[in-house]
């Protein structure tokens, strides 16, 4: 006899068995083991069914509650048929009327393109399978930041809600041009100094700041990638240039606390606030591009064959074929500044999260990251040219437009001219004292410093700051920014590398490279946030700012200097990088003044290289031009000649005689002009086109840029609003003779 199973189920409960004995209940199929197996229930406790193995009993049979009559069977299955037909048809009905509109085109997919997103799921669900991801796992795929970046967005995010707080947000887009900005850097300065707990505003010393530079590594690393080389090849050679670089080599120690500053606290606080204004822009507007985005940073960069991009293809690593990385204006350090200080200040990642935090699932449309840079350069360098040429310039603001500057919107703060200005002549030579060069700033900063001031301080835009460059520090001179140890330490770097000989270059000792130009980029770039972090940490007036009440007198802003236009009666500068860079663009400034033109007239040649092509030639001993410019509506206190000078046979004999009067009357008849002579000052000097050069072997000619000023400030010779002045140009000696630029200004 087999064992028992008894198990408690509520549903026999109403099960009961007679007192006379066992009733026995047929199973509706055999139990296991026996095919004659009977259930028999017991009343013990009324809910217990015992399972016995019984031999000899009669067949099972079916319960009553299961059995059924054929009719009613059959029914039940005629039912259940009809409904499924019915479900059938009314699905046909409804995807035909759902498949096809009112002119017979069907807008559901057909079968077989069913049938192709069929498979197109079955790929994408094989594809989940095979790497199916946590939740955790999708978590971290899809936010995955570096320390530094995290460091970024905190502060980003919490200079947005300061900026709320303080009333600076929302931005003002009718801002005046000489805005204080002031506000903008004590608020970047605020947030950074309690983010990095510093309630007492200590200060920042140099061995703190070279930290933070030996701290982010990878990310300063990756930042360095050039924009064509989107597969980072050169990373491993580039790793190799950034652990050569020593900290004291990029941020040097001041030489003399007792020694005046190249930058000013003032300069500080301005270029610092630009770039905060500028992160509170895109902050506003969620990382969406806008029309009233406040504008970059803009910096200018002058120098000669090294700034233009000289050296560029020597490198101890191969270059990809047809890429821009070995072309002068894509390897100069100042394309490679901009892309440095962009990639750090607003990595793409760091972009991405702000598009997404504040813009939702507007992500600024097809913008890229170039869109929102927050520091924009234009090379402005040029070999032949000197400290004196790039001078004029920056005095009468001939610079060209700058290149992601659409036409029309060069207004407003930030627009024109650059906010700051770096002066790298000193390192187109090693060797050469500090000392023997000029520097731009000695030679605007004394006349800016005595121009007329007729307008309010907010409605014209301050001249730029200046930054001096050198590769050697010279003790008799203003404190610059020395970049030739940290070029000495990476071109070291270089030679060390493990490379086939096939590709190595010949680089000479001493001479700039393209780790030369990539270490300048990163010199420049730290020193300045060394400047901007030592301020912070000064602690001076960095209490959270309120947004001032700007009131601006329209009456007395009427014919002011607003500080972008140049403030010339007259001008033009030849070539690629200035405002008349063809022929007929000079003919153009030239002809409304003509009064008499005998041998001269605009051109461009390849002779004396591409950047000096183009500009004005006198053709012939005795050629004349005479230029008047009448009832003038500003002062004229200055003329600026820019010239070539030449070692080349054709140029070298040509010498020029300037004469201009000023202070006449020449638009009144012969009667006024004859009068006019009493009063009027004539002011004359002449220009040779000779050109020596020391040390020349006279294989190659030589070219170069001449600049001369006149200054009329402390003469009584000055032409006055009203009257009228005249510039007579002759060639006095010599075939031919070039003029690259004339300025006639304020």
């Amino acid at each position: 006899m087999s064992g028992t199973l008894t198990n408690r189920v509520s549903r026999f409960g109403s099960l009961s068995a007679s007192k006379s004995g066992n009733k026995l209940i047929p199973l509706r199929q055999p139990h296991y083991g026996s095919p004659n197996t009977h259930r028999t229930a017991f009343d013990a406790d009324g809910d217990d069914i015992t399972v016995k193995s019984n031999t000899g009993l009669p067949p099972p049979y079916v319960l009553p509650c299961f059995r059924f009559r054929r009719k009613k069977s059959l029914s039940l299955v005629l039912i259940a048929m009809a409904a499924m037909f019915m479900s059938l048809f009314s699905s046909f009905v409804a995807y035909r009327t759902l498949g096809s509109s009112s002119d017979g085109r069907y807008f559901l997919p057909s079968a077989r393109e069913w049938g192709a997103d069929r498979e197109r799921r079955k790929k994408a669900r094989q594809g989940r399978r095979a790497y199916p991801p946590t939740a955790v796992e999708r978590e971290t795929r899809a936010v995955k930041y570096t320390e530094y970046e995290s460091h970024l967005l905190n502060f980003l995010f919490s200079l947005r809600a300061a900026g709320v707080n303080s009333s600076i947000l929302p931005l003002n887009d009718r801002e005046p041009l000489g805005q204080d900005m002031g506000m903008y850097t004590n608020l970047g300065c605020s947030v950074w100094n309690d983010l990095h707990g510093n309630q007492k505003m200590i200060e920042y010393n140099r061995d703190q700041t070279r930290q933070l530079w030996s701290s982010y590594l990878p990310t300063i690393l990756q930042a360095s990638r050039h924009a064509d080389d989107t597969a980072y090849v050169h990373k491993n050679w580039t790793a190799t240039l950034l652990e050569s670089l020593s900290t004291e080599s990029i941020l040097k120690d001041p030489p003399n606390e007792d020694k005046e500053e190249a930058v000013s606290i003032k300069d500080i606080v301005r270029i610092t606030g630009i770039i905060v204004r500028r992160l509170l822009g895109i902050l506003q507007n969620g990382g969406k591009l806008s029309a009233t985005l406040p504008p970059p940073l803009r910096i200018a960069v002058f120098g000669g064959p090294t700034v233009e991009g000289k050296g560029c293809h020597k490198a101890n690593v191969k270059i990809p074929l047809g890429s821009i990385m070995a072309n002068p204006t894509f390897c100069a350090f100042p394309y490679r500044l901009e892309q440095f200080i962009n990639a750090i200040l607003m990595p793409p990642a760091v972009l991405t999260q702000l598009r997404r935090t504040l813009g939702g699932r507007d992500h600024g449309g097809n913008a890229s990251g170039d869109d929102f840079r927050l520091v924009e350069v234009i090379n402005l360098g040029e070999e032949g040219t000197g400290s004196e040429y790039s001078s004029a310039i920056v005095l009468n603001r001939m610079y060209p437009p700058f290149g992601n500057v659409q036409a029309g919107t060069i207004t407003g703060y930030g627009g024109g001219p650059p906010d700051l200005v770096i002066d790298a002549y000193g390192i187109d030579a090693y060797g050469k004292e500090a000392s023997e060069m000029t520097n731009i700033y000695d030679a605007v900063g004394k006349l800016l410093s005595r121009m007329p001031r007729r307008c309010l301080k907010e409605n014209s835009k301050p001249p730029p700051v200046i930054v001096r460059v050198v590769l050697e520090e010279d003790a008799h001179t203003l404190t610059s920014i020395v970049v030739g140890d940290a070029i000495d330490d990476v071109e070291e770097g270089e030679t060390s590398l493990n490379i086939l000989h096939s590709e190595r270059k010949s680089i000479e000792a001493g001479t700039f490279g393209m780790a030369g130009h990539i270490a300048t980029a990163w010199t420049l770039a730290f020193n300045l946030a060394s400047l901007a972090i030592s301020h912070c940490g000064l602690g001076e007036n960095m209490s959270r700012p309120q947004k001032p009440i700007r009131r601006i007198n329209n009456a007395a802003s009427a014919g002011c200097d607003n500080g972008i236009d140049p403030p010339c009666i007259f001008s033009f500068l030849a070539g690629p990088k200035g405002n008349a860079p063809r022929p007929s663009a000079i003919a153009s400034s030239l002809i409304p003044f003509i009064v008499e033109n005998t041998g001269w007239l605009p051109e461009s040649d390849m002779t004396t290289g591409f950047a000096r092509k183009t500009g004005l030639v006198g053709t012939g001993e005795g050629a004349t031009m005479t230029l008047l410019f009448r009832n003038i509506t500003r002062s004229v206190r200055r003329l600026d000649v820019v010239t070539l000078r030449s070692t080349s046979q054709a140029w070298k004999d040509g010498v020029v005689k300037f004469a201009l009067v000023t202070g006449g009357d020449f638009s009144h008849g012969r009667k006024a002009a004859e009068a006019s002579t009493k009063i009027a000052t004539e002011s004359s000097f002449t220009i040779s086109a000779d050109l020596i050069v020391d040390g020349w072997d006279g294989k190659e000619d030589k070219h170069v840029s001449y600049h001369f000023g006149l200054d009329l400030i402390d003469g009584e010779n000055s032409g006055g609003v009203g009257s009228d002045v005249l510039l007579r140009m002759t060639l006095t000696k010599g075939v031919r003779f070039k003029i690259l630029g004339l300025m006639l200004c304020e």
